[in-house]
């Protein structure tokens, strides 16, 4: 039983009783008949809503959580924990299977001076250092899908190229920055390509909109960013004192959903550190002799509600065509991928499956001229 069910019980017993000792003494209290009939009606309307309208995890994960738990990281705020392979296995609430998929995840300190826990790419025995640098989120990483699976590991596979899969679940483009910045910017990146993968959400995150997200903060000075420290949070107290310290769900969700959405509106310069973040990784991948390509997901289906829905989509296209005319390679998902076919993400969960990063990874091979298997 959950600590918020408890108190929900616990409250109204309390309630009940009152209002039935009030009852006895045939001296009805107002006060006490107020409060009784006002809780009464909230447990009513929570009932409801917990039973019928609250929105609802589309799946679960066995055991109640994702085996990939995030640890505290110097350099990005937040990594995996230490190297093994996990089982992941995500379940509708009726018991079918989403997906069931197994993550290798090592700690690459020969490669990343910064010893970052990862997940396993592609290898190419006779060629071992990686060319190719994979940047993002669960998009990246490739939540659902086995290590053959990944876009990384498949344009690997297709073009025999070793790659480097740096994308962790709950990602932003702060996360993807500060990475690149401290560990490649300062490098020398012959015959590098880095493919940073972004999702609109991860303008959101880099500002802060969810905690889960914990990680660096910029500045905008002049043309230029500046770390700021780690991201603050504003936090939910007001939402979970005003719902009877979260009893009433209903209260909490709708304070919370009303709070991010005008913290969502708010994030307007959010944009154009996510433009500034892209032209300077792009700048310097060329100017150390590597390139950058920008894989944006504009497009995508989500079975599951998701808070990119919130983003400016006019403003984030505002800065996608700044970008195109800095010389920044852009490709769109929305161009190789048909949205509407089910086949590409997982039902009722919506990230990629292996169908859709295979259609990737061989539309991008034959894009960079590269051999197609």
């Amino acid at each position: 039983m959950s600590k918020n069910l408890l108190f929900f019980i616990i409250g109204n017993a309390f309630l009940f009783t009152l209002v039935y000792l009030t009852r006895k003494t045939r001296r009805p209290n107002n006060v006490v008949l107020f409060c009784a009939s006002l809780f009464f009606t909230l447990s009513i309307i929570e009932t409801a809503y917990r039973n019928f309208f609250k929105p609802r995890e589309e799946g679960h994960f066995v055991n109640s959580y994702d085996p990939l738990v995030l640890q505290p990281h110097p350099l990005s705020g937040q990594q995996f924990g230490s190297g093994k392979i996990f089982n992941s296995i995500k379940l509708t609430h009726s018991g079918d299977t989403i997906y069931n998929a197994s993550y290798t995840m090592i700690v690459d300190s020969s490669i990343d001076a910064f010893s970052y826990n990862h997940r396993i790419g592609y290898l190419n025995p006779t060629s071992r250092t990686p060319k190719m640098i994979f940047l993002g989120c669960s998009f990246t990483f490739g939540q659902g899908v086995n290590d053959s699976e990944t876009l990384s590991y498949r344009l690997g596979a297709i073009t025999n190229t070793s790659t480097l899969n740096l994308g962790t679940i709950g990602y932003g483009i702060h996360h993807v920055y500060k990475i690149f910045l401290d560990k490649y910017a300062s490098q020398n990146n012959a015959n590098r390509l880095f493919i940073y993968t972004m999702i609109p959400d991860h303008v959101l995150r880099a500002g802060g909109l969810y905690d889960w997200s914990a990680g660096p903060s910029y500045k905008i000075s002049g043309d230029s960013l500046v770390y700021n420290g780690p991201l603050h949070f504003p936090g939910n107290k007001f939402a979970y004192y005003a719902s009877f310290f979260g009893c009433y769900s209903f209260i909490k969700d709708m304070i919370i959903n009303i709070q991010e959405k005008n913290r969502a509106r708010g994030m307007s310069a959010e944009y154009q550190k996510a433009y500034l973040m892209v032209r300077k990784m792009s700048q310097y991948s060329k100017m150390t002799g590597g390139n950058f390509l920008l894989l944006f997901w504009d497009k995508y289906r989500s079975d599951a509600n998701h808070a990119s829905l919130t983003c400016d989509t006019q403003l984030l296209e505002y800065e996608m065509d700044k970008l195109r005319k800095d010389g920044v390679d852009i490709v769109r998902v929305s161009d190789i991928l048909d949205i509407t076919n089910p086949n590409y993400y997982f039902p009722r969960d919506g990230h990629p499956t292996a169908i859709a990063y295979d259609a990737i990874a061989k539309y991008l091979a034959k894009r960079l001229n590269l051999s197609v298997e």
